[in-house]
């Protein structure tokens, strides 16, 4: 489950960090050549950042920015590891987290103020398919869930809302681009999950464990929700500032761009 919402969330980090990325200067060596730039002035500057994520979409499936960019692939997207806990009734670590259909995100609305570093977005994505290894002792309803094994599971529908905003940093007499942490919140309408060896594989209680967490999954789903939002906003603040720190933000958004 951890993990699941790790790849909404990770998913939604990485969209949001190409959104800048994508209105770069490309003239730039030290960023991206792939990536579409969008002027100051541009007067459909939201759509021009859109536009310029579409762009590089193929690039973000399989982390393809050239040599000098170590960015993660979105197909399939890997976690080390998530852990959640939620005092006595929720101790959770899934590891070695695949997920897969995240780059068939679509931006469904973005606002920005580019000279100001603030951007908002929605993102949402069809469907992410995921497997990993699980560690899991959690209380939900009257069932004292506990196991150790394989996991996998969809979610359907997943929305999620992005908050950036970023400073910009004097070195030399040039302004280089800084974000403070991204706020993040996720909605998922549907999650399914398996779990093996529930009760130290025994049959029965695994099928009855599985049972309950699936007609359950919502209250599954909010009780592992804000720990995740938590972790990946962290994450991916420190990716998209380590992509970001030898642009400048006159590079990110230039007066003119040449035809």
């Amino acid at each position: 489950m951890n993990s699941i919402r790790s790849q909404s969330r990770l998913t939604n980090v990485i969209v949001l960090l190409f959104l800048l990325l994508g209105v770069t200067n490309v003239a730039d060596c030290a960023l991206p050549s792939t990536l579409k730039v969008c002027s100051r002035n541009e007067t459909k500057i939201n759509q021009c950042i859109i536009d310029a994520v579409e762009h590089i979409r193929t690039n973000l499936a399989k982390g393809d920015f050239g040599p000098d960019f170590n960015v993660p692939k979105l197909e399939p997207l890997f976690i080390e590891q998530v852990k959640m806990q939620n005092g006595k009734d929720l101790q959770a670590v899934v590891n070695k987290v695949n997920v897969s259909g995240c780059s068939a995100f679509k931006i469904e609305r973005m606002q920005s103020k580019p000279m100001n570093l603030s951007f908002d977005l929605v993102v949402s994505i069809p469907k992410l398919n995921f497997t990993g290894k699980y560690t899991l002792k959690m209380k939900l309803l009257l069932l004292n869930l506990q196991g150790k094994g394989d996991i996998n599971g969809t979610l359907t529908n997943v929305r999620l809302s992005a908050r950036i905003r970023g400073y910009t940093e004097t070195i030399d007499g040039k302004n280089y681009v800084r974000f403070h942490r991204l706020g993040i919140r996720l909605k998922v309408d549907d999650g399914r999950f398996q779990l093996d060896n529930l009760f130290n594989g025994d049959p029965v209680l695994g099928k009855v464990g599985n049972q309950v967490i699936n007609e359950n999954s919502r209250i599954f789903l909010d009780e592992l929700l804000p720990g995740l939002e938590k972790n990946l906003s962290k994450l991916f603040t420190a990716i998209a500032n380590n992509l970001l720190k030898n642009a400048t933000i006159d590079e990110m958004f230039p007066e003119k761009v040449a035809d």
